[in-house]
């Protein structure tokens, strides 16, 4: 049994329209060998509706990670961010990290001013995005209880 397998997996959301990037994205973290389960959404009322577990995402667990694409067809993955500020969604828990092309020093201040916790420019290099990944998870092993 891998020494990892005691722990809950990373519950990680992609948020992520362009299917190349989401494919580097989950390369990325199967290479980094850290235990998770990744759900893939495309859009901005997807991720809201997963992390409000509505309709068919009803019982989708809830995300202690959240990867977010700024540019998505049906807005921004700002609106994802204050949307979430101004609900009764719980995101103590959810370290929100922003993967985006935007060279906007405004919109990185924007992020910074909204709680993002990391701000990672694409390309992505991997080695960045696993440093936040595996920050990530040793908190959460820190602070999560061992499964019975």
């Amino acid at each position: 049994m891998h020494s990892g397998s005691r722990f809950k997996p990373m519950e990680i959301l992609l948020v992520e329209d362009g299917l190349m990037d989401a494919r580097v994205t989950i390369h990325s973290l199967r290479r980094s060998q850290v235990h998770h389960r990744l759900t893939l959404v495309r859009c901005v009322s997807e991720a809201i509706k997963f992390l409000r577990q509505e309709g068919v995402f009803a019982r989708a667990p809830r995300p202690d990670l959240l990867l977010l694409d700024l540019n998505l067809p049906d807005g921004s993955g700002i609106d994802v961010i204050e949307l979430l500020q101004n609900s009764d969604v719980n995101t103590d828990a959810l370290t929100t990290v922003v993967l985006t092309a935007n060279e906007d020093e405004c919109i990185r201040q924007r992020c910074n001013a909204l709680g993002v916790h990391d701000y990672i420019r694409k390309p992505v290099h991997e080695d960045e995005f696993m440093r936040v990944v595996r920050d990530h998870k040793r908190l959460m092993v820190h602070s999560t209880p061992v499964l019975a």
